[in-house]
């Protein structure tokens, strides 16, 4: 072959190579999804002027935020709020129900994310329940699966949260990494599931026993003026009996945490560490150091990052959402958000990595507080539901049985195993008429009944998606708006969640980053939009379950 032949040859492969390279995809190299546990869309704005400029302004102003963000499906918990996120559809798809349900398999109430199977790592005990955890109960897969199986394994996919269940569910089946947070030694955990033993990199962090650290301080203010934000004299509508922040005296600011390590560690541990702005500090903490130890993002291959905020759930179901401790709270959370983009800056540019943040709900007024104001408003005895039911019951039929297994989330498990056709309908008859004449009881009905309604009936399609044919009760009742069922622990004071109305699912969605063009549309998107959206960003395919859509205006000039 003469010189020209290989000259000519050797051109048109560099050209080729050149326009290969020209031609490839491009792709951020770290997504990270920031989960606000129970961030309502207001506190965006509620807090705004308080807020510093590199924290949530910095997000609003040079990422693209979805204003009319909500779920479509309730009930709006933790567990089915991660797992909606991260695989883009309800919990009719991907079976998590709930935080707990009644499991007619095991006989009993589960723990979501609960698996005998596996065994703790990192942890006091090995069979310790704190890390006995596993993705195992979620149905469908996730994006950070499918970014595993889209690059050979290749992408690292990690879950940081305080909750385990905020960690497992957005990690999916197969992260690289998936850890949460130990009570009893104040460490950082994972299960056998994930690892047989924890890498050095965490050994080391919780060698510095930054949990013992962080309990050793005061909790006052951080900027010492009125919080005119908040309420004044809103202690009356603290929730008094909710472990372990009611204990931490004097109930007010300044909160001296020293007290908790002097006399309540013990019985406790580091659990008050989810109450405090410290519980997001040390999560932030840990995220910075699994970037940096892992080496997310400093390659070819795009690496996701699950990220979640457990102290504003916490913080909020102690003491209600007009506190100034939760005012405090957010505006310390602002301060970890820029402490986080201002590394993510310097380590990889803000051009290579893109974010997403939202909640895993809202959160309700307090419903005293509503009353007072002349607000119809009030909290529904879901805790002695199931006795009073069987009560009523075996008075009326004559049968000493238990017809009503099990109450969770404004569900009815029965007993079908002792109830023929005939017996079933009666039960069922009985207990429809007895809800109906409750306070707060707007509705009650089979789930037969709720596949059968008209459109028109409201909250339907939101009822319907967030119910599973092997998984829900047999029954739901629905609340009136103001109302919630959790009388066992926020009867009086604090706050909670779980309906389908808006102050329990809009939500923020902000998207941030590699690609992302400020500013913000009003048009209605879905929580189970996120995943697709990713999905198309990526270029790779949506997680199998996924019925959300593409928010198609974060590609519109």
């Amino acid at each position: 072959m003469n010189k020209q032949w290989m000259g000519l040859i050797t051109y048109s492969l560099l050209a080729f190579t050149s326009l290969h390279a020209q031609e490839s995809l491009e792709r951020p190299r770290l997504i990270i999804g920031i989960v606000i546990d129970q961030m309502r869309y207001d506190f965006l704005y509620r807090y705004y002027d308080a807020y510093g400029p590199d924290g949530f302004k910095r997000l609003l102003r040079e990422g693209f935020s979805c204003e009319n963000t909500l779920y479509n499906y309730w009930p709006t918990y933790t567990g089915p709020g991660h797992a909606a996120i991260y695989t883009g559809t309800t919990p009719s798809v991907n079976g998590i129900v709930g935080n707990e349900w009644y499991d007619r398999q095991w006989g009993r109430g589960r723990y979501v994310t609960a698996d005998t199977t596996e065994e703790a790592v990192g942890s006091s005990k090995p069979d310790d329940r704190s890390g006995r955890h596993s993705p195992r109960v979620l149905l469908s897969s996730t994006l950070s699966d499918e970014l595993r199986l889209a690059f050979a394994m290749r992408s690292k996919v990690v879950g940081i949260c305080l909750k385990d269940r905020g960690s497992i569910l957005p990690a999916g089946h197969m992260p690289d990494a998936c850890y949460w947070f130990d009570d009893k030694t104040g460490h950082w955990i994972t299960s056998t599931y994930y690892a047989k033993e924890l890498p050095e990199w965490v050994i080391n962090f919780n060698r510095q026993e930054k949990a013992r650290k962080y309990l050793e301080g005061i909790w006052d203010k951080l900027h010492q003026r009125p919080y005119r934000e908040s309420y004044e004299n809103w202690r009356q509508y603290t929730h008094g009996n909710y472990k372990p922040a009611s204990l931490v005296w004097p109930r007010s600011f300044p909160y001296d945490l020293r007290l908790w390590r002097d006399s309540l560690y013990q019985k406790y541990g580091y659990s008050l560490l989810r109450f405090v702005p410290e519980g997001n500090t040390i999560t932030v903490d840990f995220a910075l150091e699994a970037i940096d130890k892992m080496a997310l993002g400093q390659d070819e291959y795009p690496d996701m990052l699950c990220l979640s905020f457990s102290t504003p759930d916490y913080c909020g179901h102690q003491f209600g959402i007009h506190a100034e401790e939760v005012q405090d709270m957010y505006l310390r959370l602002d301060l970890e958000i820029a402490r986080l983009l201002k590394f993510l800056d310097e380590r990889i540019g803000k051009e290579n990595v893109l974010i997403f943040l939202t909640a895993d709900h809202g959160v309700a007024e307090t419903p005293l507080h509503l009353q007072q104001l002349g607000v119809p408003a009030g909290v529904f005895p879901e805790s002695r539901l199931k006795d009073t039911l069987n009560a009523r019951l075996r008075g009326a039929l004559g049968l000493k049985k238990e017809f009503v297994l099990a109450v969770y989330n404004q569900q009815i498990w029965l007993n079908d195993r002792d109830l023929d056709a005939k017996s079933r309908q009666e039960v069922v008859r009985r207990i429809k008429a007895y809800l109906r004449q409750q306070p707060g009881v707007y509705d009650v009905l089979t789930v037969e009944e709720i596949m059968h309604l008209p459109a028109e009936y409201p909250f339907i399609a939101e009822t319907r998606r967030g119910l599973h044919p092997q998984r829900s009760g047999d029954l739901v009742f629905l609340l009136q708006p103001g109302w919630h069922p959790d009388d066992e622990y926020f009867g009086k004071g604090g706050t909670t969640h779980g309906s389908p109305y808006p102050y329990d699912t809009h939500v923020p969605l902000i998207w941030y980053g590699w690609k992302i063009k400020p500013g913000q549309t009003f048009e209605p998107v879905s929580i189970t939009d996120i995943a697709p959206t990713l999905a198309a960003l990526l270029r790779i395919m949506r997680p199998n379950g996924c019925t959300g859509k593409v928010i198609e205006d974060l590609w519109e000039d």
